[in-house]
């Protein structure tokens, strides 16, 4: 009985394969439409990123499963932290999105938002955010996990 407890469940390996295999072909054209290979080096690192620690979700028991999310948020986390010191050269908060578009300069900002806030969440749902956001990452950090006084006691 207990083997069949540990079995992995091939199904659920499906969407992480998915969602790693459509980073992977953005980061493929990306780096075919421009000829840079940064698409391919950032693309490609955040759906693997994400295609690994959504299979450990899927394939962990269910006390483990929240070390599929957390791996996945230090991964894309720490990269984009090192991406924005070592080679950032642009504003992708949203100053920047607001300067680029009142400027009419498609920029980093624009991109990331387009990216991070508007098709993001519309094609993977809130997925999005709680899995590859850095802002989670720094945010899960902290010894704060409930609200004290807002939450009623369980």
């Amino acid at each position: 009985m207990a083997a069949v407890k540990n079995k992995i469940q091939y199904k659920g390996l499906i969407v992480p394969l998915v969602v790693m295999l459509a980073f992977w072909g953005i980061a493929i054209w990306g780096f075919v439409a421009s000829g840079y290979i940064q698409p391919l080096i950032m693309f490609g690192y955040i759906g693997t990123s994400l295609g690994i620690g959504l299979g450990l979700y899927a394939t962990l028991p269910k006390k483990q499963k929240p070390t599929g999310r957390k791996l996945t948020l230090f991964l894309v986390g720490l990269f984009l932290l090192g991406y924005a010191i070592f080679m950032g050269q642009e504003n992708v908060q949203m100053e920047g999105a607001i300067f680029g578009l009142l400027t009419g300069v498609i920029q980093m900002g624009v991109i990331h938002y387009m990216i991070a806030k508007i098709v993001g969440p519309l094609l993977f749902g809130r997925m999005w955010c709680g899995w590859s956001c850095w802002t989670v990452m720094v945010l899960d950090l902290l010894p704060f996990t409930r609200p004290s006084g807002r939450l009623p006691r369980r």
